[in-house]
């Protein structure tokens, strides 16, 4: 069985595979972005983000961030699935934001699996990071109805530092569960959040991997 991998950026996402890319050892997959083999001019005039717009950030191949539209991403990414569904057994879009997506594939929507998480646990204090100030609205509004105390935060993946993450974590202590609410936050990221705000992380690239991997029956047993 054949996975796909999708980001809203370019890809390869090196980023993502040089920190969880050991788990997908045996796996056959494949990875395309929305924005391959686009230039900057052309992002900007096609996916850029305009006035009134909600934003979303993904990653370009240099390694530099990219602002885009949600409503044009979202038009984007159907396209991009339907020109992969016919090779993939198996669809994961490498993005935690909300998509209206239908595919004659599965498709694993990392947004569906995080609140999934924060509904079953019963979350009542929750901590939820997100990669752009923009974004702190559109968290609260996908959030605050789950839960009774909400504490959203922001710092990029792709261009903050290790001081102003662990800055952003102490306003997080306190909290019953952080959502690391952007594909691009790492392990490392999450091992920070956790040691600083003093609880438990949902990561949302472990957290869709693993559902990725047990729905491909790749998930090996010990030996």
């Amino acid at each position: 069985m054949k996975l796909a991998l999708l980001t809203i950026g370019q890809s390869p996402r090196t980023d993502v595979l040089s920190d969880v890319g050991h788990l997908l050892k045996g796996v056959d997959y494949f990875e395309r972005g929305l924005l391959d083999g686009i230039s900057l001019d052309e992002i900007e005039r096609v996916y850029g983000p305009r006035p009134g717009d909600e934003v979303y950030v993904s990653r370009l191949r240099s390694g530099g961030e990219v602002k885009l539209s949600k409503s044009r991403v979202v038009e984007g990414m159907k396209k991009l699935i339907a020109q992969v569904e016919k090779d993939a057994d198996l669809i994961l879009i490498m993005c935690t934001g909300g998509f209206d997506i239908s595919s004659s594939r599965p498709v694993i929507l990392p947004s569906r699996l995080l609140i999934g998480v924060v509904g079953s646990l019963r979350v009542r204090k929750l901590g939820v990071l997100v990669p752009l100030r923009e974004q702190l609205g559109m968290a609260e509004r996908r959030w605050s109805p789950m839960v009774d105390e909400l504490v959203v935060e922001y710092w990029s993946p792709y261009s903050g530092s290790e001081e102003q993450l662990r800055s952003k974590a102490r306003r997080l202590r306190g909290v019953d569960l952080v959502v690391m609410d952007c594909f691009g936050y790492s392990t490392r990221h999450a091992a920070v959040v956790r040691e600083v705000a003093g609880g438990p992380v949902a990561l949302p690239r472990t957290l869709s991997l693993a559902v990725a991997l047990d729905l491909l029956g790749a998930l090996r047993p010990s030996t």
